[in-house]
This record gives C-alpha cells, sequence and structure tokens, in this order.
C-alpha cells in the first residue's frame, strides 16, 4: 500500500489519478507543471501495473550499488571522524548542536540527494515547507491564511532530528513509491538501507548535513497524508495543517477542541510508530485576537500577516541609523549590511507595501537612494 507524490499545478486538479499514472513517467511533464511548488500524493491499494512497467527499478538499484561502491572507503571510517562538531545559539534559548561533514562525507551526501531526487522522484508532501526551494514560512502561513482561519494550535516535535533513526526511515521509505518496490528485492533493501545508512551518526540523524532536513522531508509523507487528509474535514469542520520541519500548526474558522486534534495527531504518530513525540511544554492553543505568532511572523485578527508593531519600530531604526552613517561619510560592516539587506527582502516578502513606503519615506527624509546604498556598499 505505497504513496505516490507527485508534482502538480492547482490548474491540473481535474487530472484523474487513473490518467496521470497511465502515462510514463517522462511523460508527466505534459501534464503536471514542472514550476511549482505543489505536490500531490495518493494512497493506493497496489501499484498502477502500468506504472510499474515505466519505472526502472533495477536501473535505481543499480544506482544505490554503485554509489555505495564509489564511497567504500567512508563506510569503513569511524563515522564521527567524518564530522566537525559545534554549537549555535537557539531562537528560544540554550544552544543548538551542529554536526559539519567533512568534505570527503559532504560530497558524498550532496550526490545521494542528488540520486534520491532526480533519478527516485523522493519529494515531500504539500502540507511540508520546511527545506524546499521556493518554499518559505511565509507560504506556510499564507495556506491558513486563506481559510480564513481564527482558532490555531501549535505543536513541536521533541528532538525530531536527532530521535530519527535508520530504522524508522526504512520503514517509511517501505510505504513510500518507488522505493517501496525497490525494497522489495533483497539486493534493493540492502543497497538503499547501506546508502541511508551513511547519513547517520551514532544511530541518529544529524543537523548539519545536505541530507538530513530532505530526508525528514521525505520520511514524513505518510503521516502528513494522514494527518492532512484527516484533519480536512476533522470534526465536521474544516482544518488547515502545515508542517514546518518539526512545527505543526493546525487552524480553524472556529474554536475547536484542542484535546481532541491533539489525541488525533499523537495517534497518528503511534499508528507509524514515530520515535519523536508532541513537545508539551511547546504547545499552545488561541485565537489570531490575541498575540497570533507562528514562525515568525503574525496572522492578525484582520487576517494579514505581518511582521508586528516591534519588528517594524526597529527596522525603521535601522534604517535612520544607516542613512545617518552614510550622510556623516562612515560605512557599515558588511555584516550589518548583508542584515539589513536581508530584512528588507525578508520583510517585504510579508508586507511590500509597507516596506517600499518605508524605504521611500527615509529616503526622501535624507535625500539619498537607501537600496542603491546598500547595493553599492555589498558589492564594494
Amino acid at each position: 500500500m505505497p504513496y505516490i507524490t507527485i508534482k502538480q499545478s492547482p490548474a491540473y486538479l481535474q487530472i484523474t489519478f487513473e490518467e496521470i499514472i497511465y502515462f510514463a513517467l517522462e511523460d508527466l511533464g505534459k501534464y503536471v507543471s514542472a514550476n511549482t511548488t505543489n505536490t500531490r500524493t495518493y494512497f493506493t491499494d497496489n501499484v498502477n501495473p502500468r506504472l510499474l512497467e515505466n519505472t526502472d527499478i533495477e536501473g535505481m538499484i543499480s544506482l544505490l550499488c554503485s554509489f555505495n561502491q564509489s564511497n567504500e572507503a567512508l563506510y569503513d571510517k569511524d563515522r564521527a571522524s567524518l564530522y566537525r562538531t559545534f554549537h549555535i545559539p537557539k531562537r528560544s534559548g540554550g544552544l543548538r548542536r551542529i554536526d559539519a561533514p567533512e568534505p570527503e562525507l559532504m560530497s558524498a551526501l550532496r550526490q545521494l540527494k542528488v540520486l534520491l531526487e532526480q533519478n527516485m522522484f523522493a519529494l515531500y508532501h504539500t502540507s511540508a515547507f520546511a527545506y524546499i526551494r521556493g518554499r518559505c514560512t511565509v507560504d506556510a502561513i499564507k495556506r491558513h491564511q486563506r481559510n480564513e482561519s481564527k482558532w490555531f494550535l501549535k505543536l513541536d516535535f521533541a528532538d525530531f532530528f536527532g530521535s530519527t533513526t535508520p530504522r524508522f526511515v526504512m520503514s517509511m521509505l517501505s510505504l513510500i513509491f518507488p522505493f517501496s518496490e525497490i525494497v522489495k528485492r533483497q539486493d534493493g533493501r540492502d543497497e538503499l538501507s547501506k546508502a541511508i545508512g551513511l547519513c547517520f551518526l551514532n544511530n541518529n540523524l544529524p543537523q548539519g548535513t545536505p541530507i538530513s532536513p530532505f530526508i525528514t522531508n521525505v520520511m514524513m509523507i505518510p503521516l502528513d497524508h494522514k494527518l492532512s487528509n484527516g484533519l480536512r474535514n476533522f470534526d465536521s469542520r474544516r482544518f488547515v495543517y502545515t508542517r514546518y520541519a518539526d512545527d505543526l500548526l493546525i487552524s480553524c474558522k472556529f474554536d475547536f477542541d484542542k484535546d481532541k486534534v491533539l489525541a488525533f495527531v499523537s495517534d497518528t504518530l503511534r499508528e507509524f510508530k514515530a520515535p519523536f513525540s508532541i513537545k508539551p511544554d511547546k504547545t499552545r492553543y488561541g485565537s489570531s485576537a490575541g498575540r497570533n505568532w507562528n514562525l515568525g511572523v503574525m496572522l492578525n485578527k484582520d487576517n494579514q500577516i505581518t511582521i508586528g508593531h516591534k519588528k517594524k519600530k526597529h527596522f525603521k531604526a535601522m534604517l535612520d541609523n544607516y542613512t545617518r552613517a552614510k550622510k556623516a561619510g562612515s560605512s557599515w560592516d558588511l555584516h550589518d549590511v548583508q542584515v539589513l539587506s536581508g530584512l528588507i527582502s525578508y520583510y517585504r516578502m510579508i508586507e511590500r507595501d509597507y516596506i517600499n513606503y518605508v524605504l521611500k519615506t527615509y529616503s526622501e527624509k535624507n535625500q539619498c537612494d537607501i537600496e542603491a546604498g546598500i547595493k553599492a556598499d555589498l558589492s564594494a
């Protein structure tokens, strides 16, 4: 009973599953837009024979075998010696451990990621938004905005990366096409398991590698599908579910029984024998009438996504300080200019009209072109 995920534009939702799988995989581009981050996941009893005929399982296993053989030296080394470990501050306090691969391992993990993405069509559920090109936190919040949600339940997984094991990843991949077909063959299971094992350190998925985030999105397809579909009309109400790494956001237009929803999420985790669980101290429920901060932005009572009053005040102070320094003939450090440039891009993505207005106002007030000045400083 595999999960089949394909990229698909909302404009093509009228295409039936049977129409999709009737064509060879290489022909799907005629019917599915490649210029979209949306996906569709289907849960089927059996893979359609036509789809199997046009999927080169033998070739996929051969690629895995070649990957393992070309990186045999890495398997023989002490895994810890292939990482540099350091810690960075968490936004919520404390330190986050980062295990960064040494160049040789980094290259191999990047190669494996490309192999899985391009040759085995490994994707993500459309409810996932972290670590995906063309998607960001704002895109996740927009899903809830379109639903005009007013009540929100925020959940966090405890030790999401650290508790993820090779065994759990393999159990999830065995439910996801085409891995579900690869593991039916012993040589396929052996080669896939060996390749996936290279991504782990001390039996845990390390943070700091190019493939760890990708693996979490792939392995979560069955859970994301079950949660998204189950919550769509949960308790006779329409809910919206999104996941950004280990942050889950569930919303509805109306007040709802959070404990009932929480029980459904917990039951789903147990159903798939997930090694991680909900972090009780990070669980939050409330309405948009309050301080409705999610993923760094606020969806307020007027159903508008905003950066909030404090961030706006701080942003204007940065612009004022920057223009004052320019007029005085002094320059900011490159890092500070990069931070300001990044904030402009990020805030503009959230509140374009407001940010454009502020930039124009401060440029006219100080008789300078702020963005031109930043561009010149960055290229100096």
